[in-house]
């Protein structure tokens, strides 16, 4: 999608943080953008530090666990914008409990944000981003501990962006012919709100030694607005992946070959059994050719 000017991206989480990052970076671009957000103070906040921009935006209020109002949103911005061509699934939690003391509502409130409002708003905005024939794109956010886990309390949060990553892969996949590209994209620490929480509990020395960890070092986070860059540029490549956070790199090479070295290669490998999954493969790697500069 090199040519941008004009587009319209519809943004969840996009009042503040990485989603308003996505927005200020798409507004300079020249693309039209709704900005779609649960909290009210984000809302107004966004509005009142885009009160001089000359772009067009549209801020909506929005649950991105209730399909009826996301439908009702994609119905709106089509009806304003006239088509709709960007989708980033960007709304997000971040805090719960430890594993050895989550309830289900623990799991279903984490998952049904993290993981079921990017389900959300890829069933609903599929069609709108179809139906136009021209070139469209879906970013999900996950965070590194979608290619990383966290320990404790962060298993549901890893769970949750596990599945995204997951999702967004395959969907690329999937979508490789139907002129719709997927990034998934993964930031580390960022200035966003979705360590308040967390913050406010070490204030009344209740944080756990990982969320405290990630409060103090919060003050040396990427300006989400960078990251919003890396998502435009990411969208005008067909990147797989936006990984804007480079200090991962020894990590994420690490936990590779920790993962390869886990294979058995004293086992028997069956010849056809081989053959159908190589074949697999190759499929793939069509798929991905197929997709390369476009």
């Amino acid at each position: 999608m090199d040519n941008l000017a004009g587009k319209v991206a519809f943004i969840t989480g996009g009042a503040s943080g990485i989603g308003f990052g996505m927005a200020r970076a798409f507004l300079d671009a020249g693309l039209r953008v709704i900005i779609a957000d649960h909290a009210a103070a984000n809302l107004e906040d966004a509005e009142r530090q885009l009160g001089a921009c000359e772009g067009d935006y549209q801020l909506v209020s929005l649950d991105v666990t209730d399909r009826t109002a996301m439908g009702r949103a994609a119905e709106d911005a089509q009806r304003r914008f006239g088509k709709i061509h960007i989708l980033c699934n960007n709304a997000g939690i971040g805090t719960s409990a430890p594993a050895l003391q989550a309830t289900y509502a623990d799991w279903d409130r984490m998952l049904a944000v993290n993981l079921g409002g990017v389900i959300n708003g890829v069933v609903t905005f599929l069609p709108y981003l179809r139906v136009h024939g021209e070139r469209a794109h879906i970013v999900n956010t996950s965070s590194m501990a979608g290619l990383i886990p966290l320990p404790d309390p962060g298993v549901i949060y890893s769970t949750s962006k596990f599945a995204v990553r997951g999702l967004s892969e395959s969907l690329r996949l999937a979508l490789a012919g139907a002129n719709i590209g997927v990034s998934l994209l993964c930031p580390g620490l960022t200035r966003t709100r979705i360590l308040d929480a967390a913050e406010e509990q070490m204030r009344k020395g209740g944080a756990d030694d990982l969320s405290a960890g990630f409060v103090k070092a919060r003050q040396f986070a990427m300006d989400p607005r960078v990251v919003g860059q890396a998502v435009l540029q990411g969208i005008r490549h067909n990147e797989p992946y936006i990984l804007p956070h480079a200090e991962f790199i020894d990590e994420i090479r690490e936990l590779h070959e920790e993962i390869v070295r886990a294979f058995r290669t004293d086992l028997p490998v069956h010849p056809e059994r081989a053959a159908f999954e190589h074949g697999r493969w190759h499929m793939i790697q069509a798929l991905k050719n197929s997709m390369r500069g476009t």
